[in-house]
């Protein structure tokens, strides 16, 4: 199969590694406006060997007329701001498309796009690989079973240095820093926005509060903190859940408390542990698993959906991504 990789920065490099891995014989092309990310591995350690010669990419200056190289999908992989109007352009010639988070960094031409969605029928998905942590899937299990009967609260906290993202790079020349690339923390972390709404699907959004500004010296034109409380609702209950995002908070922490009426349940992402209390029973369950787990499950699911020729449903697809986009847009703006 062709595969067309648009921005071959970390994450364009990380997607061309595992689909090398899982499909060696896998043609790549390639459409970079900068050549300035260096090689990288699975650490983001920089590498002396050239990528066009180790993974025999064919470099292409334009995204027109694409259907001359036979793409099977293309995989968006640019600084955010660029990602609506480059997968507007990869739709509109009926090509599968993966896009990397956040769908886009405005809600300009979302409906336009919306439009364009609805109109073909490609296969397309969005890069939220927190959807394929054994964490997050088996907190929506908990959810869902009523174990600890209701659901009152969840509280998620994602608090990380923007200076250990990239270690090839200075944070400050990063798309995650940068208003005009599409950066700042709710854009950067919205990952905690989809799983939020993938253990709430069950509800909808009655009332948000919300506070985001720059409070550290980190120097940057985006914000670095972002505080939310949402109400959710649904036709017998209601359900708040705290959100809190910042870029510089050291060492990490990565946490999801769901406060239930019979118990609560602490997930740790970094540590790889769920912690349960009930009638003051503790519990500790520890998973297996590294970070590029999390890249090749979801190359896989993709692939397996185009292999069948089978639509991936709207809570992972594109409208998925439209529906995230929106509400960071909200919480930043609210």
């Amino acid at each position: 199969m062709n595969i067309l990789i648009i921005g071959l920065g970390s994450i364009g490099q990380r997607h061309l590694r595992n689909i090398k891995k899982l499909y060696p014989t896998t043609n790549f092309f390639s459409y970079r406006r900068k050549f300035e990310s260096p090689a990288l591995d699975n650490l983001n350690r920089v590498k002396s060997f050239d990528l066009k010669s180790k993974y025999k990419i064919t470099y292409i200056d334009n995204l027109i007329n694409l259907k001359k190289h036979k793409i099977t999908a293309a995989f968006v992989c640019t600084p955010s701001s660029l990602h609506v109007s480059e997968t507007i352009k990869i739709i509109e010639q009926n090509i599968n498309i993966f896009v990397e988070k956040p769908l886009g960094s405005s809600l300009k031409n979302i409906k336009k796009l919306k439009n364009i969605l609805k109109s073909k029928k490609i296969i397309s998905m969005v890069g939220f690989q927190l959807r394929f942590s054994p964490i997050i899937i088996k907190l929506k299990k908990i959810i869902s079973s009523n174990k600890f009967g209701k659901l009152n609260q969840i509280l998620i906290h994602h608090g990380e240095n923007i200076n250990n993202f990239h270690k090839y790079e200075n944070y400050k020349n990063s798309y995650a820093a940068i208003k005009k690339l599409g950066g700042g923390v709710t854009l950067t972390q919205i990952h905690e926005l989809d799983y939020m709404l993938y253990l709430t699907a069950n509800f909808k959004i009655k009332n948000i509060k919300s506070l985001s500004s720059k409070v550290s010296k980190l120097k940057m034109d985006v914000e670095d903190t972002l505080n939310s409380i949402i109400l959710f609702t649904n036709k017998k209950e209601e359900l708040i859940c705290n959100l809190h995002l910042n870029y510089y908070e050291q060492p990490g922490k990565r946490l999801i408390n769901l406060l239930f009426e019979n118990g609560k349940v602490s997930a740790d992402l970094n540590n790889k542990k769920i912690t349960y209390n009930k009638n003051f029973n503790k519990k500790i369950e520890k998973f297996q698993y590294n970070r590029n787990d999390l890249f090749m499950s979801e190359i896989k699911y993709f692939f397996n959906h185009i292999k069948k020729n089978k639509p991936i449903s709207n809570n992972m697809n594109l409208f998925n991504g439209i529906k995230t986009l929106e509400l960071a847009m909200k919480l930043k703006k609210t």
